[in-house]
């Protein structure tokens, strides 16, 4: 039966039993020796154990007594194995009876001992009674280790006084009679005060031992839960590359942490074009997700409605300036395609977007086309970038991670004109493949150094458009699988 423990935690009572375990076969060690001297005392006819009355009681005090810890120890062990915790008072009964040994043994050589009371005062029983309170400090509570030791200076003391009785020594002698008694009493307060330094360093210990494991729990439930946001995240992006004739588009991301701020989408809107778009919440880890994922709702159930790319940003400025904390912002970038190759793109703080041209092999860049999303009231965006874009060119868009993204040893950043002549040499194969390329050769240079940044882009490749066709599923990299690396 579970017990309550003496301390506030159940650790250190579980720490305190198996200490209690290690004590019982330590003092059973002693026993057997004892036992031992005591068989060899006889043997070699030593004046006391050779008397009969007074070895045979002796001998039978120390075979009960080991006997009694082996049991105590069958016990504990299997307490221990099974994580229970023995009752309290059990422990004071087996102080009791450790201590009753020692004093036992005194009493049976002092009335019983043919060399008579006072030789038996320091007989050999008598170091038996510092070693069981040397060995009660492992039972790490300190009042068990003072009481034992004043209670077997009381019996000395008896026996003292009983042995000055009898004899009839004179009181010159007292003095030596007592200090055995003196010297148990200092010894039980010695032991008194190791126990509680002791007890006070394994309380800190266990103490320690269950804050850890709290943590761990924590820890443990705080990455449960971020997997399932990192699962949420993910079911936000789009599952399939769009369908738009004459168009190859496809996009990634893969965020520093579990989850990300960055995110990046396409949507078919009621005229027949597609809205694709690209967003990058300042930060990164759980706060910026959260945060994605309002932006998210907001762009998807304002595109259908507004006019034009600059009027949805000035539109999503309005609703995320009452939602973002002063900290946070976004930027955030929309391209609006058509069939016939037209593209209007406007930016919220975001760039670079990258353009290829590939009649001339030339890249263009834009930049931002007003503040990020959620600084500044009645921001206007503008002027929208209106492009044509034809067979070959390719329209790249994509966060800081990629170009801030630095190598080990002297920190240089991948750069823009590192991704620009990256794009200028891939700008030949499909969408997908200028995004493995781009992506593969950043980390390539960055080998070594940790991603610090969420990282997205989208590639969109004007194809030879097929009248009364929708262009062939391209090959492209999968959104979901290339989320997490």
């Amino acid at each position: 039966m579970q017990a309550g423990s003496i301390s506030s935690s159940e650790s250190f009572a579980a720490r305190a039993q198996r200490s209690e375990a290690r004590r019982v076969v330590l003092w059973t060690v002693v026993l057997l020796g004892v036992l031992a001297m005591t068989l060899a005392r006889r043997w070699f006819g030593g004046v006391s154990m050779r008397d009969g009355g007074v070895f045979f009681p002796y001998a039978g005090v120390l075979v009960s007594a080991v006997l009694c810890q082996l049991a105590l120890y069958a016990l504990l062990r299997r307490a221990n194995r099974l994580g229970v915790l023995l009752p309290g008072w059990l422990w004071r009964a087996n102080a009791a009876f450790d201590l009753s040994v020692a004093a036992v043994l005194l009493v049976i050589v002092s009335f019983l001992s043919p060399r008579g009371a006072v030789p038996a005062l320091s007989g050999p029983a008598l170091l038996l009674t510092p070693i069981v309170l040397m060995l009660s400090v492992m039972r790490l509570r300190p009042n068990f280790t003072l009481h034992a030791g004043l209670a077997a200076a009381f019996v000395h003391l008896s026996l003292a006084a009983r042995a000055i009785a009898v004899t009839g020594a004179p009181p010159e002698t007292y003095p030596v009679y007592f200090a055995y008694g003196g010297i148990l009493a200092l010894t039980a307060l010695s032991g008194w005060f190791v126990a509680r330094e002791v007890r006070a360093h394994v309380r800190e210990a266990a103490d320690e031992a269950a804050a850890h494991e709290r943590a761990e729990r924590q820890v443990f439930g705080m990455q449960s839960d971020l997997r399932v946001a990192r699962e949420i995240q993910l079911g936000l992006l789009p599952a399939h590359p769009p369908t738009l004739a004459g168009f190859d588009i496809t996009g990634m991301n893969r965020p520093a942490d579990q989850t990300g701020g960055d995110y990046y989408d396409w949507q078919a809107l009621p005229d027949g074009r597609l809205a694709v778009v690209l967003a990058d919440v300042s930060g990164h880890g759980i706060g910026p997700a959260l945060v994605m994922a309002v932006c998210r709702a907001y762009a998807r159930s304002t595109a259908p409605t507004a006019p034009d790319p600059a009027a949805l940003l000035g539109r999503l400025n309005e609703l995320l300036l009452g939602d973002l904390p002063a900290d946070r912002f976004i930027t955030f970038a929309v391209a609006v395609l058509d069939e016939d190759g037209g593209a209007r793109l406007v930016s919220a703080g975001h760039g670079p977007t990258l353009l290829y041209r590939a009649a001339t092999r030339d890249v263009e860049q834009f930049e931002g086309d007003g503040l990020p999303l959620g600084v500044s009231a009645g921001e206007v965006y503008g002027p929208t970038n209106v492009l044509a874009m034809n067979e070959g060119d390719v329209l790249v868009m994509l966060t800081d991670g990629y170009f801030e993204w630095c190598r080990p040893g002297d920190g240089e950043p991948f750069g823009i004109p590192r991704l620009t002549e990256t794009l200028r040499a891939a700008a030949g194969a499909d969408a997908g493949a200028i995004l493995r390329t781009l992506d593969e050769t950043v980390q390539r240079f960055c080998d070594g150094s940790p991603q610090s940044d969420d990282m997205t882009a989208i590639v969109i490749k004007r194809t030879a458009p097929v009248a009364g066709h929708a262009p062939a599923a391209p090959a492209v990299i999968e959104p979901r699988l290339q989320a997490v690396t």
